[in-house]
């Protein structure tokens, strides 16, 4: 009788520690939407057989290409799995250039943003869109990612934008 009371309560405080990290994550989420800083990367073409698979378009960005090439050039060492890279902006938001940041320092018109190295290849950001079945032809036309950015680094995907820009409504 009292291992059940006592498997009661800790399946409830459980339950309970569940629901209070995911409110959490998602207030978090929410503010960074809110106060990040707007950072439009360019997107860079992928292989066109991935580029729409089913209800969901893989990306990448001219960005990380350009660092990857740059990266190899160099013949340095790999860069960590995972890291910082301290991007620059244009008045319009734009990514125009990026370096990888150990001990980064932010100039005025730079941003923070984490990377991830999967694969041979540099991802930042989100590396994939989901959108509507029946929406493909209409995500086809993107040509930039805009994202929100938190002071960490971490990035959320929030629009696709077409050539001229605008933001691509599903």
């Amino acid at each position: 009788m009292q291992t059940n009371l006592v498997l009661k309560w800790l399946t409830a405080g459980a339950l309970l520690l569940s629901l209070i990290f995911v409110n959490i994550s998602i207030f978090q989420k929410e503010q960074m939407l809110k106060e990040g800083t707007l950072v439009i990367l360019e997107l860079a073409p992928v292989d066109p057989r991935s580029l729409m698979q089913g209800d969901y378009m893989v990306l990448n960005y001219s960005l990380a290409l350009s660092l990857y090439e740059q990266f190899w050039r160099e013949e340095q060492t790999h860069p960590h799995s995972t890291g910082t890279l301290v991007v620059e902006l244009d008045q319009q938001h734009r990514a125009i250039r990026a370096h990888f940041a150990e001990k980064p320092s932010l100039q005025s018109q730079e941003v923070l943003m984490k990377y991830r190295l999967v694969r041979h290849r540099l991802q930042i950001g989100t590396p994939s869109y989901f959108f509507q079945e029946g929406q493909a032809k209409r995500f086809a036309n993107a040509r930039y990612g805009e994202f929100r950015v938190s002071p960490d680094g971490t990035a959320l995907l929030t629009h696709l934008l077409d050539e001229e820009g605008k933001r691509i409504e599903p």
